[in-house]
């Protein structure tokens, strides 16, 4: 399945409020620089996920990504029947921060691949104090031996910390040596600070780069214009 292969914004549904859910559906989905939405665990756990796909399904043909925020964090084989409650859902993609280890990683992307769910591998997340230099649990060297270890299972999506875009061109160059055309998904990406860079120094080299976007857009009078503006500025035409 071609998934995300494009440039342009995910939208992260990350509400219970299935109104609020329906109209960011129906008011996105027919632009053309919108190229997903995202289901994090809010909307999964208060209303059902199967729910949840579905009303998306029933407005827009573009993918569903299920971020369970975060998967592929406990045993190896747990993650067959977290693959098969996705695909009876109805999901096209699934996250995955696969902290714990190499196994868990090669039998969940196995697992959702095997129910026809694409997997999209994150290293590192956008927050500070994530990292052991920072104070944090991580050891730095391992997000960048997790996105080696994906490309090593055959994975071509990945997620990267918008607002690290420094790491983020680091780790795109690492994975873009060893896959073609490889998508890339960026969370926490500032308006007027890490698009402008995103889109000078990332979007003229990758393909298919795409920014996750959640609070700016999860409101009640969102627009279509509103939204044109955003992906306008996003791929460097805007006039803000």
């Amino acid at each position: 399945m071609e998934l995300l292969k494009s440039t342009g914004i995910v939208i992260a549904l990350d509400t219970s409020d299935i109104d609020l859910i329906r109209k960011v559906v129906e008011t996105a989905s027919p632009i053309k620089g919108i190229t997903g939405f995202k289901i994090g665990l809010e909307a999964a756990i208060s209303q059902g996920l199967k729910t949840i796909v579905k009303i998306i399904k029933r407005i827009s043909d573009k993918p569903v990504i299920y971020d369970h925020q975060k998967a592929m964090n406990d045993v190896p084989h747990i993650g067959r029947g977290f693959a098969k409650v996705l695909r009876e859902a109805g999901v096209d993609a699934a996250i995955g921060f696969p902290h714990a280890g190499p196994r868990t990683m090669a039998t969940w992307v196995e697992a959702l691949r095997g129910e026809g769910v694409i997997p999209i591998i994150g290293g590192e997340m956008t927050h500070e104090g994530y990292l052991r230099s920072e104070g944090g649990y991580i050891c730095d060297d391992t997000p960048e031996r997790i996105y080696t270890e994906a490309l090593e299972l055959g994975v071509e999506h990945f997620v990267l910390p918008g607002n690290k875009v420094d790491k983020a061109l680091r780790y795109a160059e690492i994975i873009a040596r060893r896959v073609k055309d490889p998508v890339f998904l960026l969370p926490g990406a500032r308006m007027y600070i890490d698009w402008d860079r995103i889109s000078s120094e990332m979007i003229p080299i990758y393909r298919n780069v795409h920014l996750i976007v959640g609070r700016t857009i999860l409101r009640r009078d969102l627009s279509v214009d509103m939204l044109e503006t955003i992906v306008r500025r996003l791929k460097g035409h805007g006039d803000e």
